[in-house]
């Protein structure tokens, strides 16, 4: 379920407060507001992300490692091609013919 909040217009003696509920849909998020708070009028209604406010959570740190090993890997593979390429064919003509006999 996701975090939904809204700034919502409770009344003349309330005025306007800024409330969160859980809901799995926008449309049931607001029913929420209207149901549950009385909201009369709702601005801005909006999901919340939870965890910190940066632009980058732990989650987008996880991925740009996974790229960055990637990244390595693709310029090991160029620069050191002229090592891997003998090694991989012999080890080819090796593993054939292992498997013939």
């Amino acid at each position: 379920m996701a975090t939904y909040r809204a700034k919502c217009w409770l009344g003349s003696s309330s005025g306007y407060q800024e409330l969160e509920v859980q809901s799995n849909t926008l449309y049931g998020a607001k029913e929420q507001f209207e149901r549950i708070y009385g909201a009369e009028q709702i601005i801005n209604l909006r999901e919340v992300r939870s965890g910190s406010s940066s632009s980058s959570s732990s989650g987008d740190v996880g991925g740009h490692l996974v790229l960055g090993a990637i990244l390595f890997g693709i310029l090991l593979l160029v620069e050191y091609s002229w090592v891997i390429v003998p090694i991989s064919v012999i080890g080819l003509i090796i593993y054939i013919i292992f498997k013939l006999q």
